[in-house]
């Protein structure tokens, strides 16, 4: 989707949340009884919801271009001792899908309990609805929980610390660096070479599923990948410097005393 049509998206979601709520406002204040004081609430409850997810929550999914600055770039001792160069990732993608969720779980459920006293089926729709959308809930809170996400850069080789799992791709392994689309944002995709070695891909145990192990030669486990709006480091130079370290062996001590980052912060190109 084209930028002016996200903006549009942003634009139009503004207008119509904030329309709602000044609706229920509207009523609540010179129309008292049109709407029971609590149907206004919950109504002017769901505009701002729909303000603060549609509108706000949605510009800083898909719109919004933090600076790549690499103040979460950091070089860090691991606990086995060793150096590496760490780069957090960001939690936006993950808040606000949980934030939306949770917001419409509460806004449905506070419109069903104003109506339980004389139930109608739409009373029931939204208790449904409201028990589905709750159902992906306990993951999301998980995901946020099992920080830090990050991408771990040492003399070893590159670590996925991921949303789902950990993923170790050995420097000797790592075939190629390519930028991808999941339809969502882009993605940075670390493949590993046929018959690699390194460490697989565990998925973590979910709320509604177990812990999946996948070898890296197994279709989830050849591709590592990275989300590129979770990074403050242009994720293009970032394929590079990791095929540079790749393919110069002499090179991967400098992930552990400083000198990887700032080649990935401040843009210096790698030299043989």
């Amino acid at each position: 989707m084209s930028r002016p049509a996200l903006w549009a998206v942003v634009v139009g979601n503004a207008l119509l949340g904030s329309a709602l709520t000044l609706l229920a406002v509207a009523l609540l204040v010179a129309s008292p009884g049109t709407w029971a004081p609590a149907t206004c609430v919950v109504v002017a409850g769901a505009g701002l919801l729909w303000v603060g997810a549609g509108a706000v929550g949605f510009h800083r999914t898909y719109l919004r271009r933090p600076p790549l600055d690499g103040r979460r770039v950091t070089v860090e001792t691991l606990p086995d001792g060793s150096r590496a160069t760490v780069l957090t990732w960001s939690t936006t993608l993950l808040t606000v899908p949980a934030a939306t969720i949770g917001g419409l779980v509460v806004v449905l459920l506070a419109g069903a309990t104003l109506q339980l006293g004389d139930p109608a089926p739409i009373t029931w729709v939204m208790i449904g609805a409201a028990v589905l959308l709750a159902l992906p809930l306990p993951d999301s809170l998980l995901r946020l929980r099992r920080r830090p996400h990050r991408l771990v850069l040492d003399a070893r080789g590159v670590t996925v610390h991921g949303w789902d799992g950990d993923g170790h791709l050995a420097w000797d392994d790592l075939a190629d660096v390519r930028l991808g689309d999941t339809g969502s944002w882009p993605v940075l995709h670390l493949i590993a070479r046929p018959g690699a070695r390194s460490a697989p891909w565990r998925r973590r145990g979910r709320f509604l599923s177990a812990p999946v192990p996948g070898g890296l030669g197994s279709p989830q486990g050849a591709v590592l990948g990275v989300p590129t709006p979770v990074l403050d480091v242009d994720p293009l130079f970032l394929a590079g410097t990791l095929l540079f370290y790749a393919a110069t062996p002499g090179a991967r001590h400098e992930l552990g005393d400083g000198t990887g980052r700032t080649r990935l912060v401040d843009r210096v190109r790698p030299v043989a």
